[in-house]
């Protein structure tokens, strides 16, 4: 029999509060999963509380619990429904009782007292409680129900600034680097950087202890799968290495419930496709979608904006993304939340055939890796290196070009798909990551990088250029021009009032016509050139505001800005020393998206895999299933909202699509002009085959389509 992880698609869960075992009518709940006709649920198990009758001492039960087996009650309705169960944990903090039954357990700070967390007591990851009491509680919980896995909210312990100096990790870093813990969180301490690596080995260890745990106890398919995030950029500074934990984990639950604040829906598109990605194409990503409000305030008993949770899950449904129904409380107060989403489930159900053993089409690669946010971006790493990899990325989205988001670890293993590579500040580059860049651009394929690419070493220190800059004729320096952060808009402040002169008449340009001159306000890398990469665009340097008769250029710089140029081998290569992409991230100026979208055509010319045109911003992942070519489309039209205030749809059209097919597609589509039904609306969508180019238009895009294309026969 198949495994569990390996086919089951839909999911469900009911976060369980403590009042439920008294409130809760669970028919509610059965009726739900059939309706909404889910395969999996994740019910509360144990951990922070448990909601079953535990022998274990100390274990906290849900104060509504008294002498019921709640998580059985549940175990065996889903059972009766045919799901799967994974039982939920949750095993950062314990109750005072815990505590005092093992102190020894327990983080403590430099005076030797325990870290609390909202009055509860933060178990070490290097303690018992990790090491002996959960492991106690997974076999406990499989002896008497056996679950078919375990998903664990928050596993990993505390964070980056919280330096624990139990007993247990004085001697475990001992141990491991012959030195004393650091005097606390200081990045400029090179202690404290050997104590983040160290902690990232610590989850990655408890990781795979967890797993051998639950397969001796349960059998190889009794699992245990970590919840983590999605966006390697704001892990909340967890130790989340997500490349390690994923690359060889046969499921993954992903704990992203929402857009972010200063994000768009495309991004769930974006984390479906890099968690599969980091780890095997074809791995399914199940994702925690809330139906709560979640917007400038949290409301978790009441209704979400219903278009806010469709278009995420769509979304991540085009991303490849497992869609997982979240509730919190079981006792419905607000009955609109189980009107939501049900009939997407259906849906998804109905076709489930097309969200499995498909490959991307995208050609272009956007690269990240969790080194450069970490050791380079510490504290800062929202500014330093998630703005500049979301400005490309929101940017590439709003183009309607689709990517793929690669590992700079990938870069080989997914090379002979992608034409060209795009790096948004990956500061830290590794030997072998640089040497495969060398060998990309001696291929003669496509490069794009900016700022400070490759320019630090692993523990975040500035090195200057390496071999791949020499092979570019470039000499980044030391010094830099201009601001790096979002300074607002004060008019007495002009430090941000800078500006590019461009060469109008290089194609890079192209997109921003009639102009001499673009907005910057970002920082600019001093550079030499000796190579022959040309500079096309130049710095030039702040000057006042107001009054307005004071804002005139006063003085250009032969600082370069942009460099654009073809290698020997063919491989056309942009580099940014302008912050261009911090710059979109941080502030969306039109002109700053106009010269990324510019960048990748120029370097692209008409060898784009897969775009989209359309009237407004069209979401468009393409892939190649089935012996056939699959279009996902969700219409983003009108998003651009607060978090949590999206009330409608707004329909637009018409779309065009264009899909460039791979050798493998070559010659099994249908030559000429067709017309095919779309799978969400019904609705019917023509399409057109020429010379290995797909053409699709739909005339009228309400809130998704999905379009296959195979050859009869």
């Amino acid at each position: 029999m198949e495994a569990w992880y390996r086919n089951t698609f839909l999911w469900g869960q009911v976060n369980l509060t403590e009042n439920d075992p008294e409130t809760c009518d669970p028919e509610v709940w059965k009726d739900y999963w059939k309706r909404s006709e889910a395969e999996g649920v994740i019910i509360n198990c144990s951990g922070i509380v448990s909601y079953y009758p535990s022998e274990m001492k100390g274990q906290y039960r849900a104060a509504g619990l008294k002498d019921r087996d709640y998580f059985g009650v549940w175990n065996q309705a889903a059972r009766q429904a045919g799901l799967k169960v994974i039982a939920r944990m949750d095993i950062n903090t314990t109750t005072k009782e815990l505590f005092d039954l093992h102190p020894e357990w327990y983080c403590r700070d430099q005076e030797n007292r325990p870290v609390m967390s909202q009055g509860r007591y933060v178990a070490c990851v290097n303690g018992g409680y990790y090491q002996e009491f959960v492991p106690r509680v997974f076999q406990e919980v499989i002896e008497r129900y056996h679950p078919d896995g375990f998903a664990d909210n928050s596993w990993a312990g505390p964070g980056m600034k919280t330096v624990c100096y139990c007993e247990n990790c004085r001697k475990g870093f001992r141990e491991a680097y012959g030195e004393e813990l650091p005097e606390g969180p200081d990045w400029e301490n090179p202690v404290y950087r050997r104590w983040i690596k160290w902690n990232f080995d610590l989850r990655v260890k408890n990781w795979s202890y967890f797993n051998e745990i639950t397969r001796l106890a349960g059998g190889e398919n009794c699992r245990w799968f970590g919840m983590i995030n999605a966006d390697p950029f704001a892990t909340g500074g967890r130790f989340y290495d997500i490349k390690r934990l994923v690359e060889h984990a046969p499921f993954i639950f992903c704990d992203h419930q929402f857009r972010d604040g200063d994000g768009g829906f495309e991004q769930n598109a974006l984390n479906g496709a890099l968690l599969k990605l980091a780890s095997d194409e074809n791995v399914i990503v199940a994702e925690s979608m809330a139906h709560y409000y979640k917007g400038m305030k949290t409301f978790r008993l009441s209704c979400a904006a219903p278009q806010e949770v469709r278009k995420w899950m769509m979304s991540g449904l085009a991303g490849g993304i497992a869609p997982w129904f979240h509730f919190v409380g079981g006792t419905v107060y607000d009955r609109r939340r189980l009107h939501i989403s049900d009939d997407i489930f259906r849906w998804a159900k109905k076709n489930r055939e097309f969200f499995s053993e498909r490959k991307n089409l995208a050609n272009i690669g956007v690269v990240w890796n969790q080194e450069s946010v970490i050791y380079y971006g510490r504290d800062d790493a929202g500014r330093k290196s998630r703005a500049c990899f979301k400005g490309v990325t929101e940017a590439l989205s709003a183009a309607g070009i689709s990517f793929l988001p690669v590992h700079a670890d990938d870069i080989e293993k997914y090379g002979d798909r992608l034409e060209a590579l795009i790096l948004p500040n990956v500061a830290i580059l590794s030997e072998k990551q640089e040497n495969a860049l060398i060998d990309w651009l001696n291929a003669g394929k496509h490069l794009i990088l900016t700022d400070d690419t490759g320019l630090y070493d692993e523990e975040g220190k500035w090195k200057g250029p390496g071999e791949l800059y020499r092979m570019l004729g470039i000499s980044p320096q030391a010094e830099t021009e201009g601001v790096s952060e979002n300074t607002g808009d004060s008019w007495m402040v002009h430090d941000a009032h800078s500006y590019l002169e461009i060469q109008k008449d290089h194609p890079l340009f192209a997109l921003t016509p009639d102009v001499d001159l673009l907005p910057f306000g970002g920082q600019l890398r001093r550079t030499v050139s000796d190579g022959t990469l040309e500079a096309v665009a130049s710095f030039i340097e702040p000057f006042p505001i107001y009054p307005p008769e004071f804002s005139w250029i006063r003085k250009r710089s032969d600082h370069a800005a942009v460099y654009a140029g073809v290698l020997d081998s063919g491989a056309k290569v942009l580099y940014f020393p302008a912050d261009i992409d911090r710059c979109y991230g941080l502030c969306r100026l039109p002109d700053h998206r106009r010269l990324l979208e510019a960048a990748v055509r120029f370097v692209m010319q008409e060898r784009i895999g897969v775009c989209v045109k359309a009237p407004a911003h069209v979401e468009c992942c393409a892939y190649e299933a089935k012996g056939g070519c699959l279009v996902h489309l969700v219409n983003l039209a009108g998003c651009r909202v607060p978090l949590g205030t999206l009330e409608e749809n707004l329909p637009t059209g018409p779309v065009r699509v264009f899909v460039r097919l791979p050798e493998t597609l070559q010659g099994a589509l249908p030559e000429g002009k067709t017309e095919v039904s779309g799978l969400w609306s019904g609705e019917a969508c023509s399409i057109a085959v020429k010379e290995g180019i797909v053409e699709m238009e739909v005339p009228l895009l309400a809130e998704q389509e999905m379009i296959f294309l195979k050859k009869q026969i």
